[in-house]
């Protein structure tokens, strides 16, 4: 990193997609070794974790970066976490520094005093408390001969990611240096984001080399698009809040070549709608990360993004990240994504992972269109979870169960059916809630779909929860009568349809499945 952003040093490195305002690589790399040093000063070594706990803006990533070149771990919270849910991973963590936002910093000064942890608050702005960020960014008599500190054993911990939260309070995944740059690197240069490749197509639409995307330092995905930023010199925008007509905005003045989203991020666009005067020739790639994508919605991608891969990649946290993807720069993978009958395939299998798909009943290994839990090994797997026994995670031949039922075809492409928590018994059958989510989300009035299992004598009966567009008139049997038409009779939404203000999400953007069916099951659904 620290090379790369020397080698870059007069390239643009990040733009305030608010204000406009400009980092090249030298100024970033200035303000990281800057950081790193006054770190040094207070004793943060290698031993120690440092903590994020900050919405996107243009010093966001200093700390992060710093903490690299000492060696030291990062993890990040997210601002918008509950009191709860930050106790708890602060107990894990015990970080012995943390960078916060303004908005945050009472909250953690509170938690660090009821769980008795003396760890120093640096806020971003101005505080009468707490030690500013400013201080940290002031000239430091050693910044010309800073070297970053030498990694001994690549096999360490670097980063630490919280997980989504979904089944629970969230564990803290342990990632190390060898997982974070070797996937990152693979990710550049050899798999599907090949910026070399990206750049040629840049070139070719006349637009600079930018990436989108709205993923804060709280997500494996941020670490991600930093790495291979600082790896290939382009440029992020930075960008705080999500916000569905705003991001067509950004869209248009900055011209992003490359958009990296959460699934519900795109769909929300598109529900939107893209404005007349708004221009996407410069989109040539959208990922869309951290969740199945609807089938419906691929379509309407493709009508308004006309000259751009739809790239719905599947991975894990605790595979520091992708896990399967189609190379946009490799005529084969281009050949079979663009076939019709691929059009929801998560892709291809990576270099350096094994795979197999397993029975989840017997655990005997499957073949091709037969759907079973797929468990992976790889030197890219996680170290286990900070402070915690991982064991569970991994069966007797050490592989990762990843927990999600999954199949592929005789290409080798693979496809995601759902989690294996989420799917639940009818009679004999197991019903899985996203194939009926697709078909809920194929009617004109329905914005946003959870299918959830209720409890019965003869097993669960699927219950749609809907939240409708807005200008649309239509009944709850309507659509469960929609449904109907369209699936097997074991299908069928037994349990009925809801209609829903909104759909409770994690901060990663994944339904609160347990959080839903509670709600119903306790007779409160709004």
């Amino acid at each position: 990193m620290f090379k790369r952003m020397k080698k870059h040093k007069d390239n643009v490195a990040q733009i305030d997609a608010q204000t406009g305002e400009k980092d090249t690589y030298n100024d970033l790399l200035r303000r990281s070794v800057r950081t790193a040093l006054h770190m040094a000063d207070k004793n943060i070594t290698r031993d120690h974790i440092v903590t994020l706990c900050t919405h996107n803006h243009m010093n966001c990533v200093d700390p992060y970066i710093a903490t690299q070149f000492l060696g030291a771990r990062m993890a990040s919270i997210h601002t918008s976490l509950s009191p709860q849910e930050m106790t708890h991973a602060l107990k894990q963590l015990r970080p012995k520094i943390l960078f916060v936002a303004p908005q945050s910093a009472a909250t953690i000064e509170k938690i660090l005093q009821d769980i008795s942890l003396d760890s120093e608050v640096v806020v971003f702005g101005t505080s009468t408390k707490h030690t500013e960020f400013s201080h940290f960014i002031r000239p430091h008599e050693r910044e010309e001969e800073f070297q970053p500190v030498e990694v001994e054993n690549l096999k360490d911990t670097a980063v630490v990611y919280l997980s989504s939260g979904t089944s629970g309070l969230s564990k803290s995944i342990c990632i190390s240096h060898y997982s974070f740059v070797s996937q990152y690197v693979n990710f550049t240069y050899t798999e599907n984001l090949d910026y070399e490749y990206m750049k040629q197509q840049a070139k070719r639409v006349c637009f600079p080399l930018t990436t989108l995307s709205y993923t804060s330092p709280y997500w494996i995905s941020a670490g991600g698009l930093l790495l291979t930023s600082i790896l290939s010199g382009n440029c992020r925008l930075v960008c705080q809040n999500f916000d569905a007509r705003e991001a067509w905005n950004v869209i248009h003045k900055y011209t992003p070549v490359l958009l990296y989203m959460t699934p519900y991020q795109i769909m929300d666009m598109l529900d939107e709608g893209r404005p007349r005067d708004v221009d996407v020739k410069s989109v040539l790639s959208v990922v869309a990360a951290g969740s199945p994508f609807p089938k419906v919605y691929a379509l309407k991608l493709k009508e308004q993004f006309p000259d751009a891969d739809l790239l719905n990649g599947y991975g894990l946290t605790e595979t520091c990240g992708v896990l399967t993807l189609f190379k946009t720069n490799d005529q084969l993978h281009r050949l079979l994504m663009q076939k019709p009958e691929k059009t929801y395939s998560v892709g291809l299998p990576l270099s350096g992972v094994s795979y197999k798909i397993v029975d989840i009943d017997t655990e005997k290994n499957l073949g091709p269109h037969q759907r079973g839990e797929l468990r992976v090994k790889s030197k890219f797997i996680m170290n286990g979870f900070f402070n915690a026994d991982s064991s569970e995670y991994f069966d007797e031949d050490g592989w990762l169960k990843t927990g999600d039922i999954v199949y592929y075809d005789e290409d080798y492409c693979f496809y995601v059916e759902d989690r294996i928590k989420d799917v639940f018994m009818y009679k004999t059958f197991s019903i899985a809630p996203l194939a009926l989510e697709n078909e809920l989300l194929k009617h004109p009035a329905v914005k946003k779909a959870v299918v959830i299992g209720v409890p019965k004598d003869d097993g669960d009966h699927p219950m749609g929860l809907v939240v409708l567009k807005e200008g649309f008139d239509v009944s709850e049997e309507e659509i469960e009568k929609f449904v109907e038409e369209r699936v097997p009779e074991r299908q069928r939404l037994r349990a009925g349809v809801k209609f829903i203000k909104s759909v409770p999400m994690t901060v990663s953007h994944k339904v609160k499945r347990r959080e839903i069916r509670q709600m119903v099951l306790e007779g409160w659904c709004e």
